[in-house]
This record gives C-alpha cells, structure tokens and sequence, in this order.
C-alpha cells in the first residue's frame, strides 16, 4: 500500500531503533491517528553512544530490520521518513537576530513571508566548528522596538526581530546517522530530522499543558533530556548524561551480577521508592551459566534504585530552577522514556522537584485499535511524535522549525514541500551512591554509502 498521507517516524535510541508508520485517522473528526505498523529493534550495544550514531553498519541494519518488519506486516511501501536525533553532542543556545523589510514603508503589517524569512536567516547563524544548526525555535518576536510579541504577523513595523532557541548538532554525528539511513536502503530519503525530545512532545503533551507550562522529561538509556514549555511555546532544553543505564550499572555492581540480569533486574522488580519494600523478600537472579542462582534482597534493589533516581530528580530539579521558569510550570513534570515505567519514579520525582505534579507521559491521541494499544507506552513515544510532525506544525507561527532536507543552495522563493517517494524496503536479512561505595565512576538528500 503506498499512499502520500502516510509518515513513518524512525526513533534511534541507545539501545533499539522504534518504527512507526501511521496517517490522519479516517474514523475520527478529532486530532487522531491510526496506527498501520511499528516494529522495535535492538541496536547491538555500542553502536550509539549518548544519543549518536557511532556504528553506522549495525545502526544501518537494525532500520531497515524494522522498516521490513513494518513493511511486510501492514503491506507499505516506506521511502519517506522522519528521524530522530539527539544525545550529548547537541547543543542549544539563546540568540537574536533582526531585519529592516526591505518592501516595507510605515503603516505597511508584517507578513507570513517576513517571520518566516527572518527564521531562514537563523538557520545561517554562526556555530562552532563542525556544528549545524538543525531548529530554530522562536521563543518571542519583536517589532519596531516592542518586545513580546508573540505572534507578529499583522502587526505594522518596518524592524523585525525575535529571541530564538537555536538547536546545533556535531555534523559528523548528524551525517552517520544520514548514512545509517542509506545504509538500511540507499534510496530511503528523510522529510523531517527531529531533536527527539521535540518529537517526544508532540506525542505525549496536550496542547492546554503546553499553555499552561510543562517540564518534559525523558529518561532514556545513556542521556535525560528535559524540554520545559510555556506559553505553547519552546522555552528551555537541556540534555544530561545520568540515565537508564547507570542505573543498571549501579544494579550490576551493588548486586554482583552482570548487565544483561542487572537490567532484568530492574524491569521485573524494580520500584523508585524503598520505604514500602519488606526487609525479607529475596529474588533469585541467575547470573552465570552452571552455577547456583544469586539471593538478592528486594530492599537493596529498591535502595540502589532509589538513590540513582534522586539523583537524577535532582539534577532535573536544578535545571528547571536554572531555566527561571519553575514558578511557572502549572502542568509540572512528565516523565516518559524506558526508566519513567519503574514503579513509583511519580511520587519520587515529586517529592525531590518540591512537590511539583508528576504524572508518566503515554502517547494519546491515538484512533482505538488493537495496533494503537501496542504503541501506547513510552518505548514508542519518540516515534509517534515523528509521525505526528507530519501532521501537525511544531510551532504554527512559521513555515518550519527544522533544517530542510533539501541540497543547499536553494532560493528561498522556489522552496517546496518534499514529495514521497516509492522505495520498497529490501529484505531483511556523574557519581551515585553506590559509585561512591564501589569506587565506579560514571562518567538532505542521502546519497549511496560506501
């Protein structure tokens, strides 16, 4: 089935590539869509390293596993995709920029093509070395002198200006992930690249949430990234490397097991909270082949856990202090990623963030079927929200947020919309706690690949 109103997101996290292909849903007048397939693929370990690309061959294969995966089982021929990006090596920065209309003369009103010329002018704004920038994201324009305004067009001025939040990334880092794409199918082309938290946002925030002011937080496996909005509009991002998986490490060491059980370890019983966990209740954990099964205490995991996500709370907390907007965020915290399902992490969170509410971000918005209730937790929440920026603007003050995909060198005048394309998939073929005790330190086009 091929049909121009499906978008696929493909989610590339630190441990598993999530694909999900879905369109406007036809059952429903209301801001839904259906599902048609997804699929969740594991990335061999290594192979992305605090949110980048590192092993394009193994990113490569585990893409187009999942897009064959969704391709077969819902009949879909996938050419066009959106995809995430993200990790340690972004970076994200306050700047402003301003223009005098060159058409313009008193009284004329500032028109769509305006802010979203002055956007274009941000993409070409001065980065390090070896950075681009991926979004501009306007936080608040300004026109003829008057600061604050947040939707100029209409307004009448000849100087135009705003504060924007500008998102870079390391162009090396960006390009492997370019190749992975190649590497799943070389005529496999991208519409929209996505910072994931962006995309998470659209999947599990409603829009009055946004209004009233929400802190985003997604705990994945190597980097927590926080979004904070107010407003309905992008306010603050920030991105540390306390995750998942110095949780488990935490588990591995204090346990004396090793990472694969740590994990199971965690996912089975695992609680944020220690202080309702009995003193007596031992788990047995088989750690290694031929040998009898380790007796761990269900009160040491709980305190293991505990203590790592305090300090990840903690670190959350402090930067949404830094952000200047903690008196404002009415919606409080929501938690998605892997780590958000340990049982408790709300009432944890909460009690570290001043008692801020918190709840779990699970995608909504989705038409009832049983393909929706498969995708409805936070494993899928980065890929959903990739779909979603399809259908609806990130920020619908302007043409786009996103860096085009497009060769550069473009005028802006003949920019269009990319068109899908037919391309059926081939086959297949910091220191906690315990790292204190145990002495651990933590620490557009694509072309052919080669």
């Amino acid at each position: 089935m091929t049909n121009d109103s499906i978008v696929v997101g493909v989610d590339i996290g630190s441990t598993k590539v999530a694909v999900v292909a879905a369109q406007g849903s036809p059952y429903s007048k209301r801001d839904t869509i259906e599902i048609l397939g997804f699929s969740e693929v594991p990335i061999a370990p290594g192979a992305v390293m605090n949110g980048s690309v590192e092993n394009v061959k193994q990113v490569g294969d585990a893409i187009r596993t999942a897009l064959h995966e969704v391709s077969v089982l819902s009949d879909l021929d996938i050419g066009l995709v959106n995809v995430s990006f993200g990790g340690m090596h972004v970076k994200v920065s306050e700047q402003n920029d301003g223009v005098i209309r060159p058409t313009s003369s008193a009284g004329d009103e500032v028109t769509q093509r305006d802010v979203d010329q002055l956007v274009d002018d941000m993409f070409r704004a001065k980065t390090e070395a070896n950075y681009d920038v991926m979004h501009v994201f306007p936080k608040e324009f300004v026109v003829d002198g008057t600061r604050g305004v947040r939707e100029p067009v209409g307004r009448t001025g000849i100087k135009l200006g705003g504060d924007f939040l500008v998102v870079s990334a390391n162009n090396q880092s960006i390009q492997r992930t370019i190749k992975s794409l190649a590497m799943a199918d070389k005529s496999l082309r991208y519409d929209k690249m996505l910072y994931a938290p962006v995309a998470t946002a659209l999947a599990v925030l409603e829009e009055e949430e946004m209004k009233a002011g929400i802190a985003l937080v997604d705990i994945g496996d190597h980097t927590t990234d926080l979004a904070i909005y107010h407003e309905g509009i992008l306010r603050y991002i920030a991105t540390f490397p306390i995750a998942g998986r110095h949780i488990t490490s935490d588990l591995r060491v204090g346990c004396g097991i090793q990472p694969d059980n740590a994990e199971q370890l965690k996912k089975e019983y695992g609680t944020a909270l220690s202080e309702d966990t009995p003193l007596n209740i031992e788990v047995l954990v088989n750690y290694l082949a031929g040998r009898a099964p380790k007796q761990v205490l269900k009160k040491n995991v709980a305190l293991i856990i505990e203590e790592r996500l305090k300090e990840i709370a903690a670190m959350v907390y402090a930067k949404i202090l830094e952000s200047g907007y903690a008196d404002e965020l009415i919606g409080g915290i929501v938690l998605t990623g892997g780590t958000a399902n340990i049982f408790d992490i709300e009432k944890l969170f909460s009690r570290v963030c001043d008692e801020m509410p918190v709840r779990v971000g699970i995608p909504e918005r989705l038409a009832h079927t049983p393909k929706a209730d498969a995708v409805s937790n936070t494993s899928y929440a980065t890929a959903l929200g990739l779909a979603w920026a399809s259908m609806r603007p990130i920020d619908s003050r302007v043409k786009s947020v996103c860096k085009s995909s497009e060769p550069s060198g473009y005028s802006y005048s003949q920019r269009i919309e990319p068109q899908p394309v037919k391309a059926p998939v081939k086959e297949s073929s910091g220191v906690s706690i315990f790292g204190k005790l145990f002495g651990r330190k933590d620490s557009d086009h694509i072309g052919e690949y080669e």
